[in-house]
């Protein structure tokens, strides 16, 4: 009967029905479940160790912290209630088309700082809303910041052509002394593991960007047309990176935690995880040095006896000259 159903009721009326009985399960869903409150959000920002004056860069899961009554607002307004006004939230929020490389060819695409979304979700979207936003202008990897230094973070990511680099908002981030969060997400998604590609240059074990840079029209807030510099990261070489490999999320995790580089918390329902960013970053150079980085398969480190992690123990404790 149902099969007979499906074969004979117009499709328009499937996608009629389907939405009805999603709005129907969503509605029994927030019934059902008690909200994740602001306070729910700033106790857990509280318990690890997060105060008013600390930047902060934020990675999140909105679906894995709970319902929340505003949805993302309430999250956002957690982490504004908690670091400012003496303290900086960073938000990333790409206008990115599919892959940076993609971004960077297609010839209609245009950059406008004032209207371009975001499309990396319901957190970024957002944030964009919010009133006294600075935005920085760069057409692939745009991040946004409110609070102290939001200015300042965000108004030199278009100089160069390195996106990670010295101008960026993750180099800023470093210099403010600022912290990362990971609401809902693994250790994968953590942008700031290409800064310490641009910062390293070709003493990076790994060529990770394509060899051309490419002119990226964008629009500033006066509305002035300017060409922005990108030399995007090879799509190729991003098939093997620590998102798309849990042998090396694996093993990053293991060294996050052996080194206490890394603390855990809880967010709503959402299980957390924070760094400091400048000491993350020097554990990526460090291990980088040795010859481990995101993209490594468990071949490759057993080869150069850099895994298990019994194996580089040593060289992790060694002080950097």
């Amino acid at each position: 009967m149902k099969s007979l159903l499906k074969r004979f009721v117009p499709n328009f009326l499937k996608k009629r029905l389907f939405e009805l009985q999603k709005k129907r399960k969503k509605k029994l869903l927030i019934k059902n479940t008690i909200p994740t409150t602001i306070s729910d959000i700033e106790t857990g920002l509280k318990q690890l160790g997060i105060e008013q004056g600390d930047c902060i860069l934020l990675h999140s899961s909105l679906k894995s912290v709970g319902y929340l009554t505003r949805g993302p607002n309430d999250l956002l307004d957690a982490f504004i209630n908690t670091l400012l006004p003496s303290g900086t939230l960073i938000i990333p929020t790409y206008p990115l088309i599919g892959t940076m490389l993609k971004t960077c060819i297609d010839p209609n695409y245009i950059f406008d700082l004032n209207s371009s979304t975001s499309t990396v979700g319901a957190v970024p979207s957002s944030f964009l809303k919010y009133k006294g936003i600075h935005r920085s202008l760069h057409p692939t990897h745009s991040m946004s910041a409110i609070g102290k230094n939001a200015a300042m973070i965000t108004k030199e990511h278009h100089i160069g052509n390195k996106t990670y680099g010295a101008n960026s908002p993750w180099s800023k981030l470093i210099e403010n002394n600022g912290k990362i969060i990971g609401v809902g997400i693994s250790l994968a998604w953590h942008t700031i593991y290409h800064y310490v590609e641009d910062i390293m240059g070709d003493q990076f074990p790994i060529k990770v960007n394509v060899s051309e840079n490419y002119n990226v029209k964008c629009k500033t807030k006066n509305g002035q047309l300017i060409d922005v510099v990108v030399n995007p990261l090879d799509p190729e070489i991003a098939k093997t990176r620590i998102e798309k490999n849990p042998f090396i999320l694996k093993y990053f995790t293991e060294i996050c935690e052996y080194t206490a580089i890394i603390q855990y918390g809880k967010i709503g329902a959402a299980e957390t995880w924070v760094v400091h960013a400048g000491k993350f970053c020097n554990l990526l150079m460090k291990l980088a040095s040795i010859g481990i980085t995101i993209y490594n398969n468990e071949e490759e480190l057993t080869a150069k006896n850099l895994y298990p992690l019994k194996l580089i123990v040593n060289k992790l404790e060694q002080k950097s000259d």
